[in-house]
């Protein structure tokens, strides 16, 4: 009589349980590994087109307030840029907030990354 050989079914099942893991845990740190690979790229893009457009419209001290305001503008890869000047608050007069922010959209949602700039301000004519 010779020995069976092979695996038996219970073994199979258990290596095919090990298998469909261990498959399902690399294929989800891969997806999270090109999510922020996606996002690291969306960040430079925002980086790269806010250097772009502040060469285009510069964030000088000697401009006036309403010179610092640029409307929304949309760059050749997609992205958009804006700036927009507030008044900080009631109490600190000349001093205003400066937002440069560079938009794009994302898996459907729309995303932001903005620089925010205190800019103190005096008015030549008010004096």
């Amino acid at each position: 009589m010779r020995p069976q050989s092979g695996f038996s079914l219970i073994e199979v099942v258990i290596a095919a349980a090990i298998l469909g893991v261990s498959l399902t845990v690399l294929l989800t740190a891969a997806s999270r590994c090109l999510l922020v690979l996606s996002i690291a790229t969306h960040y430079q893009e925002a980086q790269l087109t806010r250097s772009a457009a502040e060469v285009e419209y510069p964030l000088n001290v000697t401009n006036e307030l309403d010179e610092l305001n640029v409307a929304q503008i949309t760059t050749d890869n997609g992205l958009t840029f804006e700036r927009f000047v507030e008044e900080e608050d009631e109490d600190e007069d000349d001093l205003y907030v400066v937002t440069t922010r560079v938009g794009w959209s994302a898996r459907g949602n729309e995303r932001f990354d903005d620089v925010v700039q205190y800019v103190y301000y005096v008015d030549e004519d008010e004096e």
